[in-house]
């Protein structure tokens, strides 16, 4: 998801790879949300997130980097860190229906958890259609490593530009409305007995269900002055599950984050 932010989400840089002129770009930045979620489910409370990342970018589309997660407390610091890879390439004349795919391997902070993060792996392609105002993306994710997993994330978003000043620079809203599809273990309840034991005893047992994890709307607002982009931005999760035994609440979040694009000349 951390790519899915800072390369495909609301930031313009894929707009930067359209010159015709060979050029290169370095892109640095820092973000942070006050909650930790995955699939809109809270993984430990109040625990807030911070993101850093690194990317080399070619006008080719082509482009390589690095990112690193911290959890704030009741977390455990510094978390993993993740090298990527891909490319990005228009399919089309106008430039506004882009193919993407990328390449990504996890280190994980601490090698004893790795039975709690068996994917080291991921796969990532993706579709994006958008003209000035709105555009579509959908994004597929394949994960392995000690395990095989996979998600797709369908969303709409928009541009509303609120203030323009100068040439380029820029306030403006960037809502999004994305869904999310996964795996997750659903508990099944049968009913049998166990030697030893008189009448009978519920016993638990589990299996893995594809279907929709969470529904999410996300409303920054973000401001491009020369190299620099600052986004503020709020999002409301609303988490699904097939597991009739779990109710999800619905969970909103704060998140920030500050860029700088540095051109390679």
């Amino acid at each position: 998801s951390l790519l899915n932010d800072v390369l495909w989400g609301d930031k313009e840089i894929m707009t930067l790879l359209d010159p015709p002129a060979s050029f290169c770009y370095l892109y640095g930045g820092l973000s942070g949300e006050n909650k930790t979620m995955y699939a809109g489910r809270e993984l430990e409370e109040n625990m807030m997130t911070m993101n850093g990342n690194l990317f080399f970018f070619h006008s080719k589309g082509i482009f390589l980097g690095a990112s690193g997660t911290w959890y704030g407390d009741p977390g455990e610091g510094y978390s993993n860190t993740i090298l990527s890879a891909g490319i990005y390439r228009p399919l089309n004349a106008k430039k506004n229906l882009n193919f993407r795919a990328s390449y990504s391997h996890y280190f994980y902070a601490d090698s004893d958890t790795l039975d709690d993060n068996p994917f080291t792996n991921s796969i990532g392609a993706g579709l994006s259609l958008r003209n000035n105002w709105i555009g579509g993306r959908l994004s597929l994710n394949m994960l392995f490593g000690q395990d095989f997993g996979m998600n797709l994330s369908p969303a709409v978003f928009s541009r509303l530009p609120v203030i323009r000043f100068g040439k380029y620079n820029k306030l403006q809203l960037e809502p999004e409305l994305s869904v999310f599809f996964g795996s997750e273990s659903v508990e099944l309840d049968q009913l049998g007995s166990q030697s030893g034991q008189q009448g009978s005893q519920t016993e638990i047992a589990t299996e893995n269900k594809y279907s929709l994890l969470n529904t999410q709307f996300y409303i920054p607002l973000c401001l491009y002055i020369g190299d620099f982009d600052l986004e503020l931005g709020y999002s409301l999760n609303i988490p699904s599950s097939q597991d009739e035994n779990i109710d999800y609440p619905v969970k909103s979040y704060f998140s920030f984050s500050i860029g700088y694009l540095f051109p390679l000349k």
